[in-house]
């Protein structure tokens, strides 16, 4: 039959939809992974009715204090003197960003002082001091 044309079939390939997909979610689920290298997850932070959610900031100078008042510098094991030198740089590249200073709740008072004062001498403005929510009793 002349007049008739044969139907067209047109398939979209949902193979490679799918394998594009996968590539994405597991790119986020890394991606997600290396947002928060700079937690040390042995610091337990106090608890405070003022507790707010951190947020993540990209370029930040994060430093921890263990319980044993280690100091662990962007997930690095520092002296105070290489604080000091990291402290300074990151107050030369960020002026306006805040350092973070993560102490563990057994830690004494001192130590803390002396990181916010190391912090503060070498010239960055800010100096945040995360702690969490308590528990609902």
């Amino acid at each position: 039959m002349r007049g008739m044309r044969e139907e067209e079939n047109f398939d979209i390939p949902l193979t490679s939809l799918i394998d594009v997909a996968f590539q994405l979610l597991i790119f986020f689920l890394v991606a997600t992974t290396f947002i928060r290298r700079e937690t040390d997850h042995t610091v337990r932070l106090p608890e405070s009715e003022a507790g707010v959610k951190a947020a993540s900031v990209p370029d930040r100078l994060v430093v921890n204090i263990r319980a044993d008042g280690t100091l662990v510098v962007n997930g690095m094991v520092r002296t105070e003197g290489e604080l000091r030198e990291a402290a300074a740089e990151f107050a030369r590249a960020h002026p306006e960003r805040a350092a973070v200073i993560r102490a563990d709740g057994r830690v004494v008072y001192q130590s803390v002082m002396r990181v916010f004062g190391i912090c503060r001498a070498s010239g960055v403005k800010y100096v945040d001091l995360p702690v969490l929510e308590p528990e609902s009793r």
